[in-house]
């Protein structure tokens, strides 16, 4: 069996340092075996902690390797910071490989001008050989039907037949075509998806809302396999404030159980 648990954690969004102590204490409460976290910058200016969001979060947890992959470098004229936005995996299972690829863009699409990618770690599981991946789809509906393609395809060879889980935020509900697709519902030139989403299959009569974590009006993170029966269990986690009500995102986490 592998636990996973999902969540973006909204950048360096304030306050960051409260917020982060929200996420240790969330994951640390589920105790998952692999983490996959978006929206994960570095911040060259951010004097109170130089590292990366993931080296920071992992050096608060115990036994967890992590892999970061820059998506995006953000610049101005005249500022020297350095900014970098990425996804990243925690994980307590030994990490024996790990592939990424850069998804397209349209720079026609003004809410298509963030780069996203597609993270991929191969884990060793007690039942063997496992794939996590993580991605966070474009904010422009167009581009998501273009690049949930992509995912799919990368997805697919890159884990072969190999069990897999793919997780993130899909800027996209249910309804959908990204996510019709993925679940075989609709076609996109010509071609139909055949994963399941794990959410809906364990929970098809409830909403199940990711974002925001204020409102809970969408659900827009979702956790993929190529079979429902593998999951276990999954459930909406951080979705609770600290004492002084902060909460570790704007969006709601995922935590999951899956075994094949």
């Amino acid at each position: 069996m592998v636990t996973i648990f999902n969540l973006n954690i909204w950048n360096y969004n304030e306050p960051w340092l409260e917020r982060r102590k929200c996420i240790v204490r969330a994951i640390q409460k589920h105790e998952p075996q692999v983490v996959a976290l978006q929206e994960v910058t570095y911040l060259s200016s951010y004097a109170a902690d130089r590292r990366h969001q993931a080296d920071q979060i992992c050096a608060q947890l115990s036994g967890y390797a992590q892999v970061w992959q820059p998506a995006m470098y953000y610049s101005r004229p005249g500022d020297e910071q350095i900014r970098w936005e990425g996804l990243a995996i925690l994980s307590r299972l030994p990490i024996v490989d790990r592939r990424h690829i850069r998804l397209s863009r349209d720079p026609a699409d003004e809410r298509d001008r963030h780069q996203r990618i597609v993270l991929g770690c191969r884990l060793l599981a007690e039942e063997g050989p496992f794939w996590l991946f993580t991605t966070h789809l474009s904010l422009g509906a167009t581009s998501r039907e273009r690049t949930v393609l992509e995912v799919y395809d990368f997805v697919r060879e890159t884990a072969g037949p190999e069990p897999f889980a793919v997780t993130g935020d899909f800027n996209a509900y249910p309804i959908d075509t990204p996510i019709r697709f993925l679940c075989g519902a609709e076609a996109i030139a010509g071609r139909r998806g055949d994963w399941v989403d794990a959410w809906a299959f364990r929970h098809p009569e409830e909403p199940g809302f990711t974002w925001s974590v204020w409102e809970g009006k969408q659900r827009i993170d979702y956790l993929w396999t190529p079979h429902g029966e593998w999951v276990q269990e999954i459930a909406v986690v951080a979705d609770e404030p600290d004492a002084a009500g902060i909460y570790p995102s704007d969006h709601r986490g995922l935590f999951a159980k899956l075994a094949w």
